[in-house]
């Protein structure tokens, strides 16, 4: 890893790589220098807004980290059987880490992922040396800038974490992954994996109070509502819109009730899921999305994206270009959508619940990354379109719900059964046992999390073995994916 020599940012897409192991080194598009960039307010909305593109981008969550890469290594998808031999869908469900061509997602992911913390360093560090009536809406706009941007560099490093690391429930602290909180930092030391976590919910807890004013006080009404968080109905300017694709208080809270589930602390994991229910419990700022927007006849009307109780999204404009070309190089042709795999046992006797009655074609496979064509369809769910899900309120849920399952059976099944009405599935009896209880919360989250990225780190979790379909996987030696060539070999 070089430390950069040349420091120049992009408007757009701020850094770019000029080889695998360079970190820092910046050759962009359409250059501005830094002190151009940051010489306005308006320059550090740009360079916030080139994060964004870049966690958009299809190396990460454009594609590799949603319906891509993680969602095969996660089982979602029933891979044909004459594709399994001869392309890398077949090595990433079978694991095959040390495939070139597996290689190279997990080296584009690294790659991306730490040129995005970079980015969020760089601003990060000139931001906080601007004082507050440098900004064009003063004090809230700097801790808006760097609350952000601390909050998504906490979210890399975590699912960096998740990928490149054993979890803790192995009890492995090894050092796996640096985390880099400095720009030009040459050779970034990996830490362990409590030393990680630690960083990463100090970033969290850092965004929770710089975020709290501007999404629960000076600008609530661009929270309050799914037609503020992603239609951007508001006449301050874009900056403070659009709430649900950029970093905001909620998010924050539910993304360390997260890292606190994985950790292992579900004591603290319920204490910030509790914050974040209470905008749907008593706020009622979110909601789940009703059968009358998902049961059209025709398929391209129906907003299966859920985008009524999404915490945290991305945003790409070209999704379904993306998925389309993923489908086209992987299985040959755009309109060969992947079934979802197990999807009967999956949904068994429910076959109500709105995730498999709506939200699965006739033929098997998820519609929430089928391009629609109708032009009347496209403007009925224009504002769901283009969204990467990143955390959900039912996550919140589901986050409650496991520290319930240990202290109060009977409120995690009530709590449970909410989400499951919420969605048209079957209740559960109130005599479960704790057992049967989280044997139909794991099921659960798994239909939740179809195509969405988040089952394989769900099972990494817990520790428990995937399921192919026909038969659990034996998962020793496969949860950890092997850091890139280009970075064991520094190390």
């Amino acid at each position: 890893m070089k430390t950069c020599k040349n420091i120049l940012l992009s408007a757009l897409v701020l850094f770019s790589f000029s080889s695998c192991s360079d970190w820092f080194e910046v050759q962009p598009e359409n250059e501005i220098a830094k002190e151009d960039l940051f010489a306005s307010y308006d320059g550090y909305r740009t360079a916030l807004n080139g994060i964004y593109r870049n966690l958009s981008d299809a190396s990460l969550y454009g594609n590799n980290l949603s319906f891509g890469f993680i969602s095969l290594l996660g089982q979602n998808y029933d891979v044909p059987a004459y594709i399994l031999p001869y392309d890398v869908s077949g090595n990433i469900v079978n694991y095959e880490y040390d495939n070139a061509n597996v290689k190279s997602i997990t080296q584009a992911v690294w790659e991306k992922a730490f040129n995005t913390v970079a980015n969020c360093n760089l601003l990060i560090q000139n931001a906080e040396q601007r004082e507050a009536n440098f900004f064009d809406e003063g004090e809230n706009e700097r801790n808006v800038i760097i609350g952000e941007a601390k909050g998504l560099r906490a979210f890399v490093h975590f699912d960096l974490l998740r990928l490149f690391a054993p979890a803790p429930v192995t009890g492995d602290d090894a050092s796996y992954i640096p985390y880099v909180s400095s720009y030009l930092t040459s050779h970034p030391v990996h830490l362990p994996t409590s030393v990680v976590l630690d960083s990463i919910i100090n970033d969290l807890q850092e965004a929770q109070r710089l975020l709290a004013d501007n999404d629960t006080l000076v600008n609530v009404e661009m929270m309050q509502s799914v037609n503020y968080r992603f239609e951007g109905n508001y006449n301050g300017g874009g900056f403070f819109a659009y709430r649900g694709t950029r970093m905001n208080y909620v998010a924050v809270n539910a993304l360390l009730a997260r890292v606190y589930l994985y950790k292992g602390d579900k004591a603290t994991a319920y204490k910030y899921a509790r914050e974040a229910y209470r905008f749907y419990s008593e706020k009622k700022w979110y909601s789940f999305t009703s059968e009358s927007n998902l049961s059209n006849t025709n398929v391209e009307y129906r907003r299966c994206k859920l985008y009524e109780d999404i915490l945290l999204a991305f945003y790409n404009t070209n999704i379904y270009d993306i998925y389309e070309s993923w489908l086209t190089t992987h299985f040959y042709w755009a309109t060969n959508h992947l079934p979802i795999k197990n999807r009967t046992d999956l949904f068994e006797g429910d076959e109500t619940d709105f995730r498999y009655r709506y939200m699965l074609h006739s033929g098997g496979y998820s519609l929430k990354w089928v391009r629609v064509s109708d032009a009347n369809a496209l403007w009925y769910i224009t504002d769901q379109y283009p969204l990467l899900p990143v955390i959900r309120m039912s996550e919140v849920f589901y986050i409650m719900c496991e520290y319930l399952a240990d202290n109060n059976l009977m409120e995690a099944i009530t709590l449970l059964n909410t989400l499951r009405i919420a969605r048209g599935a079957s209740q559960l009896s109130m005599s479960l046992t704790k057992d049967e209880f989280l044997t139909c919360l794991y099921n659960d989250a798994t239909r939740e999390f179809i195509a969405e990225g988040q089952t394989f780190y769900l099972y990494k979790r817990l520790n428990k073995s995937m399921y192919n379909g026909a038969y659990p996987i034996e998962m020793t030696g496969k949860y950890v994916v092997p850091l890139p060539d280009s970075e064991t070999i520094t190390q």
